[in-house]
């Protein structure tokens, strides 16, 4: 199965393995709820989506490669004590806990949530004399005297032998006892992933015109020469981190993250010509509506492989706006929380102490992990709507901190009054996000018309990212749901109008409010 139909299969067991009677006892009692492997070649996701399925179910996610660790790690250290049989004294030997079972219970302690992933990477490669012990792990969800608590479910993850001289086959007593999952590269699914995930516009381009270029195992004499996934992403971060630093990209940098000689050397010839593309072409001016003549001109006599490639700036530049639109508004209905929750206490304290103790707080929201801080309905990266959530914090400290200056009434009216700034920001930057959307399919209607590919493109590249989906809903986009009527996404067994009716039709009531994370 491809990694999305994985996805679906362990998120369905973890939330069965979860679930709960009406006497709060297990389902599935927990002895019998089966460890779940997945086999798949390296860099395909396996570990990416488990991590996302503990995050979007809010629950905790501790990760091993069990490669990394020996008997001693795993079992815990022996200890000699002391005990009495029969009347009889003994010299015992003990072990203290598994470092693995102690991240468990420190993973507990500092979420305050009692449920969780455990997930155990390269498991058919562990060392011969850990071997046992792991066996008995999946067996008995036990290290030496140890139990794994209650509420945490074992995944693991392997690579086939072909893949890995170390790994080995377990045996069908063995297999017989856990939920198995084998996992195959798909590059239609990981490109929706890819938009999701701002990956660069020149690896999802490059790998639509060569799609045999996206997974590839080749054998020299050097050893194994891979492309994943995973050399893809990290890619991808590497240009766009060389790009805002202005640095030279040639094929030796590109060679380090795909390990084979000719794809290497055809992505490096592409990614220059997308460079010129960029330089061409200039986007920015296009989303904000300006004569956009002279692009449009070159466009309607380009090659397919450039207009494809002007398609991928244009939802890259697009999603970019609308995500930092989305992560602003679910990092402020977050803030709107917490300066309610601390509202007595700015309004009793002076300006000082005040800052001091909203400072306090917000290094709590830092040092929190990612377990019990999403907002309610939350789509946005964790991680993303965080950072934001804590420079909107920082903003609100400094402004308590001169609130005196600023002729605040209170400490609670100054950190408002920064708070409702952001907000007008929000909307300034969601105007501009929504205006850019409807002046690109302006664009390109006028370029190649309504009906032709270039739109299809356009709009199925858009209608992938679920971030954009609920902006939509929010906000509206007369020419993007145009699109969508019209091109009907037959091919994709998916009717986007009625879930972008649905959502606007739950949000209707907010939306008619005002923004619901104002702060009064």
């Amino acid at each position: 199965m491809n990694i999305a139909q994985a996805t679906k299969q362990i998120r369905g067991a973890v939330q069965a393995y979860l679930s709960r009677d009406v006497r709060g006892s297990y389902r599935i009692p927990f002895h019998m709820q089966r460890p779940l492997v997945m086999f798949g070649p390296p860099g395909v996701g396996k570990t990416a989506i488990v991590a996302q399925i503990a995050q979007d179910l809010d629950i905790n996610f501790v990760s091993y490669s069990i490669t990394h660790h020996t008997r001693q790690s795993a079992l815990g250290l022996p200890f000699i004590e002391h005990r009495t049989y029969g009347g009889v004294d003994y010299s015992v030997s003990e072990y203290t806990m598994s470092e693995i079972i102690g991240a468990v219970y420190r993973a507990q302690e500092e979420s305050g949530v009692d449920q969780g992933i455990l997930f155990l990477d390269e498991i058919n490669c562990v060392s011969e004399t850990l071997a046992p012990a792991m066996l008995q792990f999946l067996q008995y969800k036990t290290f030496g005297m140890h139990e794994l608590p209650e509420g945490w479910i074992i995944v693991t993850a392997g690579n086939p032998p072909e893949y890995n001289r170390a790994a080995r086959e377990f045996d069908p007593a063995m297999m017989d006892r856990l939920k198995r999952i084998d996992v195959e590269p798909d590059l239609k699914v990981w490109q929706e992933y890819a938009t999701a995930h701002g990956v660069h516009p020149a690896v999802t381009t490059f790998l639509e015109s060569k799609p045999a270029s996206f997974y590839k195992v080749q054998a020299s004499i050097q050893g194994t020469r891979l492309v994943t996934a995973r050399g893809w992403e990290d890619l991808s971060r590497m240009l766009q981190a060389y790009e805002v630093e202005q640095l030279e990209v040639d094929e030796d940098l590109i060679r380090q993250y795909l390990q084979d000689d000719q794809t290497a050397r055809e992505f490096a010839s592409y990614y220059e010509l997308f460079r010129k593309y960029q330089d061409d072409y200039c986007v920015s001016d296009i989303l904000e509506g300006e004569e956009a003549g002279m692009a449009s001109d070159r466009a309607r006599e380009a090659r397919f492989d450039e207009r494809v490639a002007l398609m991928g700036m244009l939802q890259d530049s697009l999603l970019s706006r609308v995500h930092d639109a989305i992560e602003r508004e679910e990092a402020l209905q977050l803030v709107r929380e917490d300066l309610l929750a601390c509202k007595d206490e700015l309004l009793n304290s002076s300006f000082d102490v005040a800052a001091e103790q909203l400072a306090a707080y917000m290094g709590q929201v830092a040092a929190a992990t990612t377990v019990g801080t999403r907002a309610k309905g939350q789509v946005a990266s964790v991680e993303a709507v965080k950072a934001e959530r804590l420079r909107v914090l920082r903003a609100a400290v400094a402004a308590v901190a001169r609130g005196a200056a600023l002729g605040a009434a209170d400490a609670f009216e100054a950190a408002k009054a920064a708070f409702n700034d952001e907000v007008a920001d929000q909307s300034r930057v969601a105007d501009e996000a929504l205006a850019a959307l409807d002046n690109a399919f302006v664009f390109v209607d006028a370029t190649f018309g309504a009906d032709a590919q270039e739109a299809l493109i356009l709009v199925t590249k858009l209608s992938s990212d679920s971030l954009l989906i609920k902006f939509v809903s929010e906000y509206g986009s007369d020419q993007f749901i145009k699109h969508n009527k019209s091109l009907l996404f037959a091919q994709r067994g998916l009717d986007l109008m009625q879930a972008v009716e649905a959502m606007r039709a739950e949000e209707e009531l907010k939306i008619a409010q005002g923004p619901s994370y104002a702060v009064d």
